[in-house]
């Protein structure tokens, strides 16, 4: 048992030192996602996202230049965020790739190589090179395509500007762009999602068959009440005095014009009441608040609360309904009426007992 635990252990410590050797190998360390993932790629399609890139550390003892290359087929075309730079020991440089197929791309499976290449520097010469690595990706290169268009709607249904619209295949993101996003794809299945302030506010996912024209609407929450509740205040006989009425909302979207939040109360009573106005909702979060009684006082029943943000005449958010419910008086005298009750009566039922013995 203890060889075979032996064995194991120098096996484990041999696939570490060769991992060791192939990602830091004389002075330079190269990680990142590019090799990661099978880029597929329709005739005149391009793939570039945040999601594709590799990073090149400096493991030297001295300042080095980083200088970047790329290998692939002449109909692919490889953009690189940065081909060279300088780093100090121990700084990181993150390239990120774009990879585009031609129009007249043929259709195959294909290798894209990045490389980094690493020089000795006297000043801001390079002198010589000092070691090199590199990633490989699958590319594969299809004739069939369809066309897609994403679009972040706002709750008047005009296109959000502002919401940052992006795009997934197989689980990682291939496109970008604010507000609306047009894209030729590749036959299948993606992810679309809107996000506002960094916040992921829509999503959908959907399928796209060859040379099919798709527009797919998310329509975002922009707007929306971040919390809500309504307390009953009461006083020490248990009574209701007003209901707390609290509210955070949240603005992701923009600065909003001529806003109001109402405060609508249904259920034993029906009101509808203006708690907030402003010129305008600023961006992140407003708190409101507002003690409710109800115009004509309180009654027994269930009362439901609710909030709206509303902008221009347009609806931008609604809040969950949440409900108070008011005993009736009835139900809260008996509480007192019948422990006095059953005084009385034992009172009664005494009387007549020391009646009858003294009447004997």
């Amino acid at each position: 048992m203890k060889k075979r635990n032996s064995a194991w252990i120098l096996a484990l410590v041999f696939l570490f030192a060769l991992i060791a050797v192939q990602t830091c190998s004389g002075g330079i360390a190269i990680s990142g996602s590019f090799y990661a993932h099978d880029y597929v790629l329709a005739q005149g399609e391009e793939i570039s996202s945040k999601d594709v890139y590799i990073v090149a550390f400096n493991k030297e003892d001295k300042r080095v230049r980083v200088d970047m290359e790329y290998e692939a087929p002449e109909f692919i075309e490889v953009n690189l965020s940065s081909k060279g730079c300088f780093l100090n020991p121990d700084e990181y440089k993150r390239v990120y790739i774009s990879l585009k197929a031609r129009e007249d791309a043929v259709p195959g499976n294909y290798t894209v190589k990045v490389i980094a290449i690493i020089k000795e520097v006297r000043g801001d010469l390079p002198i010589k090179v000092l070691t090199s690595a590199a990633q490989e990706a699958n590319v594969t290169v299809t004739g069939e395509y369809a066309e897609v268009d994403v679009a972040a709607i706002d709750p008047v249904e005009n296109i959000a500007s502002t919401a940052l619209v992006k795009l997934f295949r197989s689980g990682y993101e291939i496109a970008s762009a604010e507000g609306e996003l047009k894209k030729r794809v590749v036959p299948g299945r993606y992810t679309a999602k809107a996000y506002l302030l960094g916040e992921e506010s829509a999503s959908e996912e959907f399928e796209v068959a060859a040379y099919e024209e798709k527009r797919i609407e998310l329509p975002i929450r922009s707007v929306y009440f971040e919390v809500f509740d309504a307390l009953p205040a009461k006083d020490e006989s248990g009574r209701i005095g007003y209901v707390y009425v609290v509210a955070v909302v949240k603005n992701l979207y923009k600065d909003l014009p001529n806003v109001s939040i109402s405060l609508e109360v249904s259920g034993a009573t029906s009101e509808s009441l203006t708690i907030y106005s402003s010129p305008f909702l600023p961006l992140d979060r407003t708190e409101i608040k507002y003690n409710y009684i109800p115009k004509g006082g309180w009654k027994s029943g269930k009362y439901e609360f609710r909030e709206k943000v509303i902008a221009d005449d347009a609806l931008y958010a609604a809040s969950l309904v949440k409900t108070v419910e008011v005993p009736s008086p009835v139900t809260e005298n008996l509480v007192f009426v019948l422990p006095i009750a059953a005084v009385i009566a034992v009172i009664i039922i005494l009387i007549v007992v020391l009646y009858q013995r003294r009447k004997r």
